[in-house]
């Protein structure tokens, strides 16, 4: 038997991750002097309700190696095998962690290979949830770790993010481009390349940007009358409203499916995130940034 495993940064809901035999690895988050622990049981809502009302810019850390080991030692103990697909190596360090301890219980005789996704996000998340299906159809690991491999080199997500406050503490923009930002009312469009959140484009307004990112779905959706637009958002209900229309008006894929962007990537994008994600034709990379 094939286990799935990855982590809470995939924001994969609980009703899926337990449909499908997901292990969901936690992580901690850090608010002030409270901590939280991140798993299938913290609510997206109830967490930016909680963030809200802090008021404080969280931080994140990962699980310990010996959490790490106990879980893998609970899936491999009748000997199935193990995928864990890790949100990016260059977001956090529970992909380094995942390999040294993988390594170890390897040479036991344990089977368990770890992917870096290089994503974040339902970005990770919609293909480990493929990657449980395969494995609940019979499907080999060899085969599972192609589509992998694949899916997470070929697709990615555009963002527009509405508070710069927690990119700027993130060190992902400087205090005075988010100065120039909030005067021009410049609305970055961050794009996941190589394992890193990137400024993809910076456009003028909301509306404007939001209808940029329903242009890459136009220009570089696979085959929309047979594949689904996911729409990401951390507490932006209105947006959703407005991107989903004009995606119906001008993709007309055969499904739009809204997710919440979870505490995770809440934590280092802040609320009032919109986003998008869907099959690409080509690689992402290939496509020029304009």
């Amino acid at each position: 038997m094939i286990r799935i495993m990855t982590d809470a940064a995939a924001d994969i809901p609980k009703d899926v991750a337990l449909k499908y035999g997901i292990e969901v690895l936690p992580f901690m988050l850090h608010l002030g002097e409270k901590s939280i622990r991140a798993d299938i049981d913290l609510d997206p809502k109830e967490y930016y309700k909680i963030l809200k009302e802090s008021g404080e810019i969280p931080s994140t850390s990962q699980m310990s190696p010996a959490d790490l080991e106990d879980i893998y030692r609970r899936l491999g103990k009748d000997g199935d095998s193990i995928i864990h697909i890790s949100i990016s190596q260059k977001g956090s360090g529970i992909y380094n962690t995942a390999c040294m301890v993988s390594g170890q219980l390897n040479e036991e005789g344990f089977d368990i290979t770890v992917v870096d996704s290089t994503m974040f996000s339902y970005v990770i998340g919609k293909p480990a949830v493929e990657a449980a299906q395969m494995a609940q159809d019979g499907k080999s690991k060899e085969e599972i770790l192609a589509f992998l491999n694949e899916t997470y080199h070929r697709d990615t997500a555009y963002f527009v993010v509405d508070d710069l406050t927690f990119l700027k503490k993130g060190g992902r923009i400087k205090a005075s481009s988010m100065a120039i930002a909030t005067v021009l009312d410049i609305k970055p469009i961050l794009n996941i390349n190589d394992g890193l959140v990137e400024a993809y484009r910076k456009v003028r307004g909301l509306k404007k940007a939001m209808s940029v990112l329903v242009d890459y779905a136009e220009e570089r959706m696979d085959d929309p009358k047979n594949n689904e637009v996911i729409v990401l958002h951390s507490d932006a209900p209105d947006k959703v409203e407005i991107i989903t229309q004009m995606l119906t008006e001008r993709v007309n894929p055969n499904a739009i499916s809204v997710m919440d962007v979870g505490p995770i990537i809440t934590s280092h994008a802040g609320l009032g995130v919109i986003g998008i994600f869907f099959k690409h034709k080509q690689p992402y990379e290939n496509y020029e940034n304009k």
